[in-house]
């Protein structure tokens, strides 16, 4: 069985994601322990799923063997299913044999193009290295280092290099010493280096120490044989992926969470956005569990921030599945009402002149925009006016419902958007793109059905939205 250790703030409702997909829990939490009483092993995993820690709204998916991880990612997307996923081509650590492209450029397996770190090997040169960047961004590049690194249970093997160092985790003297010890008569570190990971503290030495000889003697005999003049993979590295939990995702964690623990609605979506939401979510559901509120207490939260946020300027995370973000804004907090969801209306007043991207319309300065957002909706809406109130036209960009913080407003956008101009019909644009991140498994089946069906029912819907603006117009 596959063992994961999984950690951050989607852990109590992925861990039984995962138990219930067959897999094995290892390196647990005591508090984690005690909420989901299952199986667990006493020992190394093999696979890491966490929460990022600058980027709560991402996981990543980390491990190896290569297939491990692969298997555990698709077993988290496929009970989530309103996801974005950023795969590494490569892997971390993959050992490589490439080609020089010049200017510290090199040509990797599978076509992939890469940046070469350290001293720059002359054009037409065959590198014999390792990867230590993955591309997890579009424009992002492939990082290689010359040498080779060998991922083990245990530890990491490095040549050329000495001497050995040791994981943060791994901070008990005693063990260190231990773990040292172990090696010297085993592996020769004046020749490589050996960094021992966090798993290390539950290996035993005999164990660790025969891992290490056994990585330290591969990767000598690959740093001595000469490399071939194709690119091509020697020994896979660590698997790695990132998966951005969207707010519908969210609450599907939200549902598995409420069966383990006292846990209110939109819980995942606030942890997400910082301390203040975090510690508004502790105290409901510690109210929860004593029986003093309900778990519709979220949306009262989600409230609280808007009317916090009324008459103050706001910016809009604005997130695209190939990794690259904006920030929108900022905007106004002009009004906002409360029902199922909430629903906020933000202004925004043009000082310069220019061209409204997407609507191709001129914009002077006074024209302003009136920016709809409700938290249920797959949409943005996007209303902009001339100075004297005239409708200059609707841009609705389709994206995840949007999740409130103090800090931002955050969605996921989903490529395709709606434009309507004044006395036309609507028109749906940029499907290629939606076509083009299905194509790379940016986006689910699921995703990508959704924000097709949500484009035709926004374009109906704004055809007879608008029909008076046309009119008078």
């Amino acid at each position: 069985m596959i063992r994961v250790r999984v950690r951050g703030i989607y852990a109590t409702a992925l861990s039984q994601v995962l138990v219930d997909r067959g897999f094995m829990l290892a390196d647990v939490s005591d508090v984690l322990r005690d909420r989901l009483r299952q199986p667990v092993v006493e020992g190394p995993a093999e696979i890491t799923v966490k929460s990022v820690d600058d980027d709560a709204d991402t996981l990543l998916v980390l491990g190896s063997p290569w297939d491990y991880g692969r298997e555990v990612e698709e077993a988290i997307v496929e009970e989530l299913r309103y996801v974005s996923v950023r795969r590494g081509r490569l892997g971390l650590y993959t050992v490589v044999d490439a080609v020089s492209l010049g200017d510290c450029k090199a040509l990797l397996p599978g076509g992939v193009e890469g940046l070469v770190q350290g001293e720059c090997p002359p054009k037409g040169e065959v590198i014999r290295g390792y990867v230590v960047k993955e591309s997890l961004s579009r424009g992002d590049p492939v990082f290689v280092r010359s040498g080779v690194a060998l991922v083990g249970l245990y530890t990491t093997v490095y040549t050329p290099g000495d001497g050995f160092s040791f994981s943060e985790h791994v901070r008990d003297d005693a063990r260190r010493l231990e773990l040292v010890e172990s090696i010297k008569a085993e592996v020769d570190i004046s020749r490589v280096h050996v960094r021992f990971r966090s798993n290390s503290k539950y290996g035993g030495p005999v164990e660790v120490a025969s891992e290490a000889r056994s990585l330290a003697e591969m990767a000598m005999r690959l740093a001595s044989e000469p490399p071939r003049r194709e690119p091509r993979i020697l020994a896979e590295g660590e698997y790695i992926s990132l998966i951005y939990i969207t707010s519908p995702a969210k609450s599907l964690l939200d549902n598995i969470r409420s069966k383990i623990h006292p846990t209110i609605e939109y819980h995942h979506s606030l942890k997400a956005g910082g301390f203040e939401e975090s510690s508004l979510v502790d105290f409901s559901e510690e109210s929860l569990r004593l029986g003093y509120a309900t778990s519709r207490i979220g949306l009262a939260i989600i409230s609280y921030i808007a009317s916090n946020l009324k008459g103050r300027k706001v910016t809009i995370d604005h997130r695209i599945p190939d990794g690259r973000k904006a920030s929108l804004g900022p905007f106004t907090v002009d009004s906002y009402t409360v029902g199922d969801s909430v629903r906020m209306v933000l202004t925004r007043v043009f000082k310069t002149p220019g061209t409204l991207d997407g609507l191709n319309v001129e914009k002077k300065p006074g024209d302003y925009s009136r920016t709809i957002i409700d938290t249920r909706e797959w949409h943005t809406i996007h209303e902009y006016y001339s100075k004297d109130g005239k409708l200059l036209g609707v841009y609705v960009n389709i994206n995840t419902p949007a999740e409130i913080g103090f800090k931002s407003i955050r969605y996921l956008d989903l490529y395709i958007d709606v434009i309507k101009k004044p006395g036309e019909e609507p028109e749906i644009k940029d499907s290629e793109e939606l076509e083009r991140a299905l194509q790379e498994n940016l986006v689910t089946r699921d995703l990508y059905e959704k924000a097709v069906e949500e484009a035709e029912r926004v374009a109906r819907r704004i055809a007879q939205l608008y029909r008076l603006s046309d009119n008078s117009s």
